[in-house]
């Protein structure tokens, strides 16, 4: 339905102001789509529009991400745009009964999310919107949403002087009609809200009226009779640095005989102050003369506009340093915790492996699981980072569901006993046997709905479901559901529950602590799985979470060694082995890995103190720590091999070792010189199976 203003006499006049700045239909211009383009990068949108609406269309002056010129006006979004002069913003459109049918949300593009600033001109008629769209639901930021509402403002103004430029062609040719009305001629200068200077050809400015004056900090007298040469003007370009006179526009024009339009200049004003204006530069020819008689030169202020851009700009470099500041923050916390973490993890598991009863070896694999339950929580904050900076990666292989479900429900069954409530598994006859897919992050969601639905129960228990529907060929859909008879979700929670750091009230947060991001996290990575998430209140209090992601079946793959049949390292002689390592836990969890193989091993506590040592004897392996102080692993390994390939010796295999498991960090290892790549927290299996290669490799080259 075509939404119209109720006022006739309003919509009739805000039409005749569109048409009055003759921009339909017009040809693309690079002011305009380099400005959508920095709408679509700042908001982070795959479609951004100039969108002027027409009688019975909407017509895109510029556009990032739609191939067509024009739609019908009676589903444009921008016409809801410009009922009221605030933004318009959507956050999901399927929500908005509005637009949830509209064609351009059922079929291309696929509108999920809107948001629009009316471009209003000065007598306040919204003519159009500037739009930033996307096809998922988006939470708009206030900074988005200032950036767009300043970019139309800033657009409003480029469409205004576009016309004004060609009003002022227009009136060019009506001063050489009026020339004899000397009166007339002065009036319609002095009228024009922008600057105007005519200069001959020498660019002596031989009129001009008070607003060029008053623009550029002069009295009438001081500015007539100047020249573009005069040495006491005092501009600079967009970017700071001083303007020629050969760059000035009215001297370009001159030259050329072409048109300068839309020239950024500063003029530094007696008084010191500083300001911006937006230039246009016409030629003027007198019969058929090869080099323009005149210039007309118009100008406005927009000192204002210039300091928006700049403090945007700003605001961009600021967010981008807290934003890598967040990071290095987070990287650095992360090996500071994961150290006596890992020291935890690797000793548990290497206890493991030791002959014990029964009751004893439940306690210690209580350990691990609770140990990694712990690393789980750390990487829920550097899962934070990845999925802001939209480097959340899956790693799909096959594995077998229910085995997966088992290993996580094990531990949560504890937490259920402990609590005296009921915890129940269901599997479905086709849940059954491997899929493809990313194991640990679906386990990480099932454990993290599982966990939440357990604390927030006391009394009656929790069950959880799993079902696979089949579908065509080899693919599916996994539905896994969390039923509790918990606290229940009110109302107002629920719209925001997946939102970061939501939990509740103060109180909420004091009596079941948390951090707030575990649904945020589920959320995302169903998401990236092509899953959807949902949560509903049950009857009677009670909660119910089911997320559904597809999956394909797959074969079962090769069995793969158990942690208590690791295999032993290949040997038949006592190795000597250099260790590098800058904490004392690791060193020690390593020493006590290699006791059963007897291996002579000479420690170091940096990476310059190892490329010291190294030096000075011969060593079968290195064991190499990525991040220590003084020298790092990698800087540690580089000096290695250079001095191995100055002494003319055979290079000795390097394993580097590091909590990243990371692509980028395994390839700036290899890069270095390391010849293996293991990850913490090291275990008696892939430390025994990164001696073995490294020692296939020195074999291999003997």
């Amino acid at each position: 339905m075509l939404i119209i203003d109720t006022a006739p006499d309003l919509e009739q006049r805000r039409l005749a102001a569109l048409w009055a700045l003759d921009i339909l239909d017009s040809l693309e211009e690079d002011g305009f789509n380099d400005l959508v383009a920095e709408v679509s990068e700042t908001c982070d949108t795959p479609i951004s529009l100039i969108s002027l609406i027409d009688t019975d269309r909407q017509w895109f002056k510029a556009r990032v991400g739609l191939d067509a010129q024009e739609t019908p006006r009676d589903v444009a979004f921008c016409n809801h745009a410009i009922q009221t002069p605030a933004l318009l913003v959507i956050e999901d459109v399927s929500l908005d009964p509005r637009f949830r049918d509209n064609a351009f949300v059922t079929g291309a593009p696929g509108i999920m999310a809107y948001a629009g600033a009316p471009l209003t001109t000065v007598d306040g008629l919204r003519i159009g919107a500037l739009c930033a769209i996307d096809t998922r639901p988006k939470r708009w930021t206030p900074r988005e949403l200032r950036c767009l509402e300043r970019l139309s403002r800033v657009a409003m103004t480029m469409i205004e002087t576009r016309a004004g430029a060609r009003v002022a062609v227009a009136q060019i040719q009506t001063l050489e009609d009026l020339r004899r009305s000397d009166q007339r001629y002065r009036t319609i200068i002095a009228a024009m809200r922008e600057g105007v200077v005519l200069q001959d050809q020498a660019s002596v400015i031989i009129e001009h009226n008070a607003h060029a004056a008053r623009l550029l900090g002069m009295t009438s007298d001081q500015l007539a009779g100047r020249s573009s040469v005069d040495p006491d003007w005092s501009l600079v370009t967009a970017e700071g640095a001083p303007l020629t006179v050969d760059q000035q526009p009215s001297m370009q024009c001159l030259r050329t005989g072409k048109p300068v339009l839309d020239f950024m200049l500063g003029v530094n004003l007696p008084n010191r102050d500083q300001r911006w204006l937006n230039v246009n530069s016409l030629p003027i020819f007198e019969g058929d003369g090869p080099t323009p008689a005149q210039t007309l030169t118009t100008f406005v202020d927009i000192t204002q506009l210039k300091r928006q851009e700049t403090a945007l700009i700003e605001a961009v470099a600021a967010a981008e340093r807290a934003s890598a500041a967040k990071s290095t923050f987070l990287a650095n916390v992360s090996h500071e915790i994961r150290t006596p973490l890992n020291g935890v993890i690797a000793l548990a598991k290497a206890l493991s492996r030791l002959d014990m009863p029964d009751r004893q070896r439940e306690m210690v694999g209580i350990i691990v699981n609770s140990g990694e339950s712990l690393e789980r929580i750390l990487n829920d904050l550097l899962d934070i980072a990845k999925i802001e900076a939209s480097r959340m990666e899956l790693e799909i292989a096959p594995f077998d569901l229910a085995a997966e479900i088992q290993t996580c429900t094990d531990l949560m069954r504890l937490r259920a006993d402990g609590k005296g409530i009921a915890f129940e598994v269901a599997f479905s006859s086709e849940a059954k046997g491997f899929f493809l897919g990313d194991a640990l992050r679906l386990r990480q969601v099932v454990a993290n709905l599982t966990a939440n639905a357990i604390k927030f129960t006391d009394s009656g228990g929790v069950s959880l479901t799993v079902e696979v529907e089949p579908l065509a060929a080899d693919d599916c859909r996994l539905t896994i559901t969390v039923n509790d008879t918990g606290i229940g979700l009110d109302a107002d929670v629920l719209p925001l529950l997946f939102e970061r750091f939501v939990q509740g009230d103060d109180t909420f947060t004091r009596r079941f602590g948390g951090t707030g991001l575990g649904l945020a996290i589920c959320k995302n990575l169903v998401t990236l799985m092509g899953g959807k998430i949902e949560a509903r209140a049950l009857p009677e209090r009670g909660s119910s979470f089911a997320f559904s992601v597809p999956l394909r079946r797959a074969e079962a793959p090769a069995a793969a060694a158990s942690e208590s049949s690791a295999p032993a390292v290949r040997t038949d002689r006592r190795l000597r082995v250099l260790l590098a390592e800058d904490h004392p836990v690791n060193r020690r969890v390593v020493e006590l890995l290699l006791e059963p193989l007897e291996v002579e091993l000479v420690m170091a506590e940096n990476g310059a103190q190892a490329f010291a040592t190294f030096s000075k004897s011969q060593f079968d392996v290195v064991l190499m720590d990525m991040q220590m102080p003084e020298m790092d692993g990698l800087s540690a390994t580089a000096s290695i091999r250079r001095w191995e390939a100055a002494q003319q010796r055979s290079p000795t295999p390097v394993v580097m070792m590091t909590a990243n498991a990371s692509t980028d960090h395994r390839e700036k290892a290899m890069g270095a010189g390391a010849d293996v790549f293991i990850t913490k927290p090291v275990t008696p299996d892939s430390l025994y199976a990164g001696l073995n290669a490294a020692l296939s490799l020195s074999t291999a080259a003997a």
